[in-house]
């Protein structure tokens, strides 16, 4: 038995202007929700969240360097309804010399929203701790991630699963308690796309992938 995790977005619903996802859009709704039945939307997290708050996520899941400036800005344009409103007060808090170069500006702080709306780290956590158990003897699970965030979530939960000592602080000189791993690294480190996939399909730029077979 094998499972695969793809944790790519999906590139019709990014690139539809309806969705909200673009920061290139400039008229389009604050919205962001993989799935249009769920509430929460990013228009909710942009207007309603505290500023520190804003601060914390966009810290957090954009690795945003100006996330407290960024945050300031967004709490000072209040209300927002429009993406390009959003990329306005986003610019605002970056220094222009930082807007000039790393791609464009509103590009982390886009990301940020876009995984607290969708709960996207939470919802991975869960799945990987759930899917673990459904593997059979030698079964595999794959996971391709495109951001670090991502990586370091699945990263640390294979460490977790191959160890084979309980984790946690031992007095120097005593031996650590032995355990069961659940699984073995197939992956010590993250394969990445060869140039010729790159240059096929840009997106693919970023994916991180790793794997591990469930032990008997």
């Amino acid at each position: 038995m094998g499972i695969l995790f793809d944790l790519g977005v999906s590139s019709p619903q990014l690139d539809s202007r309806v969705r909200g996802f673009s920061y290139w859009a400039d008229d389009a709704p604050l919205d962001m929700r993989m799935d249009s039945a769920q509430t929460l939307t990013a228009e909710t997290v942009v207007n309603e969240y505290s500023e520190a708050d804003l601060a914390a996520l966009i810290a957090r899941n954009g690795e945003e360097r100006y996330a407290g400036r960024i945050a300031e800005r967004i709490v000072a344009a209040r209300l927002m309804h429009t993406t390009g409103e959003l990329v306005e007060a986003i610019k605002a808090g970056i220094p222009a010399a930082a807007r000039r170069r790393g791609g464009h500006p509103a590009r982390r702080t886009f990301q940020a929203i876009r995984m607290e709306v969708n709960r996207e780290v939470p919802n991975l956590a869960a799945g990987l701790d759930e899917s673990v158990h459904l593997l059979t003897p030698e079964g595999r699970m794959l996971v391709l991630a495109y951001h670090s965030l991502e990586d370091r979530v699945v990263k640390e939960r294979f460490t977790d699963w191959s160890r084979t000592e309980e984790p946690g602080n031992v007095p120097k000189g005593l031996p650590r308690r032995a355990r069961t791993p659940l699984v073995r690294l197939l992956t010590r480190r993250p394969m990445r796309p060869t140039a010729e996939e790159v240059a096929e399909n840009p997106r693919a730029s970023s994916a991180r992938l790793r794997a591990i077979e469930r032990l008997g």
